[in-house]
């Protein structure tokens, strides 16, 4: 019956793997990161499979860091997207708790049914989907995303897992079966039981840390449009104050323009005009939406280009409304704009330009294109890199805010010239 140990063995080695896909993101694409994994860790999993069966649990146990862990590590590190804490954290965890289970049924077995391993394969069988179920419906969604906004204090919670994988095994192995050492199995009861509570701690604390970033990354939105808003006003402050007096001169234009006109002096009258019309057009306001907040942002961050020598080409059709949050419509404009002029102000004045556009049949879509130096970098998903420190954070904004509004983005880089579109709903 040797055979029911041996299969739910490979059944916890398989599942291993799949559970760390779920909680692992890969540096490449799906299908070759799976096609690599299939190609170096089935041989691995059928060498280390039999050296369990030849040496049996008590001696394997003691060897399966070198001839499994270590190895199976170093692979996945190699297709790893995040070579830090996040990557050993996320190993260190999945591998000691599929070992949990391991060494649980392991240990019972021999009291629930001692002439066979029937115990060991229905429950190794049974519970490791169930596990899977649960980590990808509830677990997956909240800890890849809490690993892609949140890199730092992985470190330390990757030693811990570390540690708890060293002391599990030693404590079912070293320096023979815990079955011969009863009055050690207290500590590993604990052991076992200490082990997801520290863990959901910490998948927990990671997971405040998030919010607190995400509460912080709300605040500085809410100063740059409370920032742009007031900038507005002040500009329709000072455009309507302009009109005010134009508006009180009037009675004495109306008053000159006639006597010129009598007098027949023409070219004075062509002049007087013109200069009338120069500022009246300085009271003019451009309003490029209806939505107060959107209009602003994009406002300032048009001026800003226009004085920097930025030449700047508009055209907007706003939908009358649209199915994303205004202020996260026009933080996501802001950032590609401002994206957009850092990139134009590292070029000479005359090969600076910045082209908007906005439309809304047949969908929604914005595009910000902008000439740049030629040099970007692509990730595999195909959002430009940056290694300056401090920027790059706009374009994971704008990113993210295309995916939760259930559109999608598109960066291109050709001759010089940098387009960003957004599909919106």
């Amino acid at each position: 019956m040797t055979i029911l140990r041996d299969i739910s063995m490979l059944w916890s080695m398989f599942h291993t793997l799949v559970l760390f896909f779920f909680l692992f993101e890969s540096r490449y694409p799906k299908k070759k990161a799976a096609t690599i994994v299939m190609l170096t860790m089935l041989p691995l999993i059928i060498v280390n499979l039999i050296l369990f069966a030849v040496l049996g649990f008590d001696s394997y146990g003691t060897l399966m860091l070198a001839t499994l862990s270590l190895p199976s590590c170093v692979i996945l590190f190699l297709l790893s997207k995040h070579r830090d804490g996040r990557f050993f954290f996320t190993f260190c965890m999945v591998d000691t708790i599929i070992l949990e289970i391991v060494y649980i049924t392991n240990l019972l077995n021999p009291y629930i049914s001692p002439s066979n391993y029937i115990f060991m394969f229905v429950v190794r069988i049974l519970s490791l989907p169930l596990l899977e179920l649960w980590v990808y419906r509830k677990l997956r969604p909240i800890y890849l995303e809490v690993q892609k906004k949140s890199g730092n204090g992985w470190g330390i919670f990757a030693i811990i897992g570390f540690l708890f994988y060293i002391v599990i095994t030693l404590l079912m192995t070293y320096p023979d079966n815990i079955a011969n050492r009863p009055h050690q199995i207290p500590a590993l009861i604990l052991m076992f039981i200490l082990m997801p509570v520290i863990y959901i701690h910490i998948i927990s604390a990671l997971r405040r840390q998030q919010l607190y970033y995400e509460q912080d990354e709300q605040e500085r939105i809410m100063q740059l449009q409370v920032s742009n808003i007031t900038e507005r006003v002040n500009e329709l402050g000072e455009a309507n104050e302009a009109f005010r007096k134009e508006r009180h001169d009037f009675r004495h234009k109306l008053k000159v323009i006639a006597s010129l006109v009598e007098t027949k002096q023409y070219d004075e009258l062509d002049r007087i005009v013109k200069e009338y019309e120069t500022n009246i057009h300085k009271t003019q306001v451009v309003r490029y939406c209806k939505s107060a907040v959107v209009d602003a942002v994009l406002s300032i961050y048009i001026n800003r280009a226009k004085n920097s020598g930025i030449d700047v080409k508009l055209g907007f059709a706003f939908p009358d409304s649209y199915e994303a949050n205004e202020s996260e419509l026009a933080t996501a404009l802001a950032n590609a704009v401002e994206n957009a002029i850092h990139a134009c102000e590292k070029l000479p004045q005359n090969e600076r330009f910045i082209e908007i556009k906005v439309l809304s049949k047949p969908k929604f879509i914005v595009m910000v294109r902008n000439s740049f130096d030629g040099n970007v970098e692509f990730d595999e998903n195909g959002i430009p890199q940056t290694g300056e420190e401090g920027h790059g954070i706009g374009t994971l904004s704008i990113v993210a805010f295309c995916e939760k509004v259930g559109g999608y983005y598109e960066f291109n880089a050709e001759d010089k010239v940098f387009t960003l579109f957004m599909h919106l709903k």
